[in-house]
């Protein structure tokens, strides 16, 4: 009876001393996780650092109480089966004792690998053998060695969330149509495994952005690869040598030093030309002339000033006719058109567009001498006549470019001087005042009245223009008016022909039997032409 009795005692500490042990040592069993939660276990890197320092600070902690005596049998050679992957080392070397093992290092989990390759006695992986292919493996560095999934890799924030293929144009499906080398074989595979990472990683951030704990502008400086293109070009390039030369030289480009460009106010241009000519004058050509072949000569000279509201053009002409005199028994050439011209404006924006207010200033004679056929009586000489005329008043401009036709341009400047002087002077005595309207015994003549001046150019084309001139003067009591055409039509850049065409009505001189008070001067010349 009393050995029953210590039985049923024995049994009873036994029984409760494994339940100890089993609370004590043996861990409850581990839930199956969602692979959800394994990716955030493996990419939550704080959480990582928490489980590390925490199985440190367990490993290192005297408190007996977390660890427990073992009794291994001898002959155990193959370790216990634990939930959910876990297992007890191997303890083939170990002598059946008691002894004190700490509950951390009991647990270890189990490498996927394992699963695939079998493992040396030192404990590494034992690879298959085509992998030690001295010639597979020519050019591998220890970088190519390591393998991973970018897919769980930390998920940290780098703000790419826009597709690489994004476009707003619709895209045709043109998959096989005209590739010589199967899309298999090209790097098109690669690029959709990571276009499929990079649309794995964009839905996490957008599906669990509570999650993210870190960015790319969480870190001072991210680290970056040395290498690249540049570390190619200089390492692999087979013509570093051939192009090798004892002195270098920099490539890059020379520093620039800036300049400020200042607004141009005054802008400069002119013309200039010498054609061969056929000319008809009228008899009463206030000038004289015969109808010839001559040599003529233009030039231009302008100079035009604007500031803001402020306008100052200048225009400075020279004509010269030199034509032969086979009827002339005295000279065998003569003078024909000599003029010699300067008209500037001078004017203030006013209230409306185009419009402002101008004071302008025209005058107007010859340089060389000019006489009649078979005659030395003195016709006309410099300063002989000269006009002048000075006008206040309103200013018209008017620029305008054709949309439709290229180089086509209408330029038009209109001035009214109600205001307006002109004045007659013959500084030689040897000419006849009469003939410009002067009474005889006098060397002047000064009227006022109203002066209306008008000057076109139309550029028709790239090589045609025409410029029109219209001049009118009145003192109300006669008038003095002049109308000039000319038509450039330009062969190339220096040969041009041209057709002047010179109408002048002056009633203050005395009246022609033929043609009265109208005077007539057409000229057709070919030739060099230049502009500037």
């Amino acid at each position: 009876m009393k050995r029953l009795f210590f039985s049923l005692i024995v049994s009873f500490f036994s029984i409760g001393a494994m339940v100890a042990f089993n609370a004590r040592v043996m861990p409850e069993p581990v839930s199956v996780l969602d692979s959800t939660d394994i990716f955030h276990d493996i990419t939550d890197i704080s959480k990582q650092i928490k489980q590390r320092a925490a199985r440190s600070e367990l490993n290192q902690s005297p408190d007996t109480s977390l660890q427990v005596p073992i009794t291994i049998p001898e002959q155990t050679t193959e370790a216990p089966e634990m939930p959910d992957g876990l297992i007890f080392p191997s303890v083939d070397s170990i002598v059946s004792v008691d002894s004190i093992v700490p509950i951390a290092d009991l647990i270890i989990k189990k490498n996927p690998l394992d699963s695939l390759y079998s493992r040396k006695e030192n404990g590494t992986l034992q690879l298959p053998l085509y992998t030690y292919n001295t010639e597979a493996m020519r050019g591998l560095t220890f970088r190519d060695t390591l393998f991973y999934s970018p897919l769980f890799l930390p998920m940290i924030f780098t703000g790419q969330m826009l597709p690489r293929n994004l476009t707003i144009y619709p895209q045709d499906d043109l998959t096989g149509s005209g590739m010589l080398i199967p899309w298999e074989k090209t790097f098109r595979p690669q690029l959709r495994h990571a276009d499929f990472v990079r649309d794995v990683r964009r839905d996490y951030y957008m599906t669990y952005p509570d999650r993210i704990r870190y960015s790319v502008l969480s870190f001072d400086s991210i680290p970056s690869a040395v290498g690249g293109d540049e570390m190619v070009r200089e390492t692999f390039n087979p013509f570093r040598e051939l192009i090798g030369a004892e002195t270098t030289y920099s490539l890059d480009a020379p520093g620039v030093e800036g300049v400020t460009i200042r607004r141009r106010y005054w802008v400069r241009s002119g013309e200039h030309s010498f054609q061969f000519a056929q000319n008809h004058f009228s008899d009463n050509w206030h000038k004289g002339g015969t109808n010839n072949l001559n040599f003529n000569s233009y030039n231009v000279f302008r100079a035009n000033y604007k500031k803001e509201k402020v306008k100052f053009n200048n225009t400075l002409e020279w004509r010269l006719q030199v034509f032969n005199a086979p009827d002339d028994t005295i000279r065998s050439y003569r003078i024909g058109n000599d003029l010699i011209r300067y008209y500037g404006d001078f004017g203030v924006d006013a209230f409306l567009k185009g419009w402002s207010y101008s004071m302008n200033l025209e005058a107007k004679s010859q340089l060389f001498n000019g006489y009649p056929v078979n005659s030395n009586d003195l016709r006309s000489a410099f300063l002989s006549p000269l006009y002048t005329n000075v006008g206040v008043g309103l200013k018209y401009n008017l620029d305008k470019r054709s949309e439709k036709v290229r180089h086509r341009r209408l330029r038009w400047d209109l001035s009214i001087s109600p205001i307006s002087i002109s004045h007659r002077y013959v500084w030689n005595d040897s000419v006849n005042v009469t003939r410009y309207g002067i009474p005889e015994g006098e060397k002047s003549l000064l009227d006022f009245g109203t002066t209306i001046t008008s000057n076109i150019t139309y550029d028709i084309t790239r090589y045609i223009t025409w410029r029109s001139r219209l001049y009118y003067f009145t003192p109300y009591d006669k008038v003095v008016s002049e109308f000039e055409n000319t038509l450039n039509m330009a062969l190339s850049n220096a040969f041009s022909t041209t057709i002047y065409l010179h109408v002048r009505f002056d009633d203050s001189v005395p009246a022609d039997p033929d043609f009265k008070y109208w005077q007539i001067n057409q000229t057709l010349s070919f030739g060099l032409n230049y502009k500037w």
